[in-house]
């Protein structure tokens, strides 16, 4: 019975992901030919574009496509967010190992905990990015921290899709595979975050999440943060 509740939560998922390409997304429009002056030169036309709100036809893993071209965009997504995070898995596997731990203990207390760090790592590097304007490398570091951000992050989701993967694997009593438990645990999160508007509420909760847990674990390697490393000879 488990074994049909978690293939019927696999179905949701897939529906889940599927659904927005019919309901959100927009098929392109024909585009007209263009009135052109005595010098054949288009004129151009002012005039709002036709369809849902960009925070509509977006999701934190790329636009809502029409069609079964939607639905394919989709499924390629997913392939790659899991090939991505299979990949530094096999390359990090004793950081991924202790960030997973670490979104797995600690109860609602320790997980409140971890979505504050994020949240508060999230802010500091925004007001750096503010206050990066004022430099004149401005802009290199704003490629910095937020690539910082977003590869931090990433990380944090793998281990959140591995806590969320073993637990309906345990739950549904299937074999022990860190393949399968990726693969569920990544495909529920894929499916929030495809969901119009709610999506990003969800992804922004969870990645913050992720990326306190990955800051809680000093980037993984499981010591404290400390400067006692850090010695002066003299």
């Amino acid at each position: 019975m488990r074994t049909i509740l978690a293939g019927l939560l696999v179905v949701v998922c897939l529906a889940v992901i599927a659904i927005p390409a019919f309901i959100v997304a927009q098929p392109m429009p024909a585009q007209p030919r263009p009135e052109r002056d005595v010098f054949q030169r288009p004129i151009p036309h002012d005039g709002a574009p036709i369809g849902a709100p960009i925070w509509v036809r977006l999701s934190p893993f790329g636009e809502h496509a029409a069609g079964w071209r939607g639905v394919l965009s989709a499924a390629a997504s997913w392939v790659y967010l899991y090939l991505m995070s299979a990949l530094l898995l096999v390359l990090f596997p004793h950081r991924m190992r202790l960030i997973t731990q670490a979104v797995r203990s600690g109860g609602w207390r320790g997980r409140l905990r971890l979505f504050l760090i994020g949240f508060l790592a999230t802010l500091a590097s925004g007001l750096l990015v503010l206050l990066a304007r004022f430099a004149s490398v401005w802009f290199v570091l704003v490629i910095i921290l937020t690539g910082a951000v977003f590869v931090l992050s990433f990380l944090g989701l793998i281990g959140i899709s591995l806590m969320i993967g073993g637990a309906i694997r345990r739950w549904a009593k299937f074999a022990p595979l860190l393949w399968i438990e990726l693969a569920l645990g990544s495909l529920v999160l894929f499916a929030l975050g495809r969901i119009p508007i709610a999506g990003w509420f969800c992804f922004a909760v969870v990645a913050a999440w992720g990326l306190g847990a990955v800051l809680a674990t000093h980037l993984g390697s499981g010591e404290a943060w400390s400067l006692q490393d850090w010695q002066t000879e003299g």
